[in-house]
């Protein structure tokens, strides 16, 4: 394992810092999930097709990069991604809430199903389909298991930690310990039957309470800083 930006402090992250970039075989673990992108193209075969899946508190669907995306993925470092600017606004041009638009609009070759668990909040905008809390255990069971047929194609698990918890200022977490072990497992057994390519973690500490409570939570997936 490694830490390709070393955590130093835990600090703010807003749109757009990144305090953190870990990982380990196929798992990139973020403070800010605008580094997902970027972890894909790691992984991913230009020649090939990928199903994505969403899972967020947040849709992270801005098309505001779009216009001003003139690189290539697959050739770009992550200094050069980190740093790639929209002087406009005057900020980074890959932040936290538009990164997925870029690869479905200017990969489209890349792209196969695409699926979302999002609880709708802040967009009505989903990928192709939506996954409601109740139906996502069985959901990414039934297809890491091959119970359930989706097609061929291997799949990019994005997934952001701020799912479990509440948008209300007290940071509540929504669901049983039970509920996340079983994301957890089913998405490991994806990992292991070598049908997820890719999987992005963002802590977004933020959104979480604090960085102790979204550390807490990445434990459940078998990620540990300490």
């Amino acid at each position: 394992m490694s830490f390709l930006i070393p955590l130093v402090h835990r600090g703010d992250s807003a749109s757009s810092k990144d305090n953190v970039l870990w990982n380990e075989g196929k798992v990139y673990v973020m403070d800010n999930h605008r580094l997902a992108l970027w972890c894909w193209f790691q992984k991913i075969d230009k020649t090939k097709r990928y199903n994505l899946i969403h899972i967020d508190a947040h849709p992270d669907m801005s098309e505001s990069a779009l216009k001003y995306f003139k690189h290539d993925l697959f050739a770009m470092s992550l200094q050069e991604y980190r740093e790639a600017w929209q002087s406009d606004i005057n900020m980074p041009l890959f932040r936290w809430d538009n990164y997925i638009e870029v690869f479905l609009r200017k990969y489209p070759e890349l792209v196969g199903k695409t699926v979302s668990a999002t609880h709708h909040l802040g967009s009505s905008k989903e990928l192709s389909e939506e996954i409601r809390a109740y139906d996502l255990v069985k959901y990414l069971g039934g297809v890491f298991s091959g119970s359930m047929y989706v097609n061929e194609l291997p799949w990019i698990v994005n997934l952001d930690l701020d799912y479990f918890f509440s948008a209300a200022p007290e940071k509540l977490e929504l669901f049983s310990e039970e509920f996340v072990e079983s994301v957890a497992a089913a998405i490991k057994l994806g990992m292991e039957s070598g049908m997820v390519e890719v999987l992005t973690i963002s802590l977004s500490p933020e959104c979480c309470g604090s960085w102790e409570k979204a550390e807490k939570m990445l434990s459940k997936f078998g990620v540990s800083f300490n």
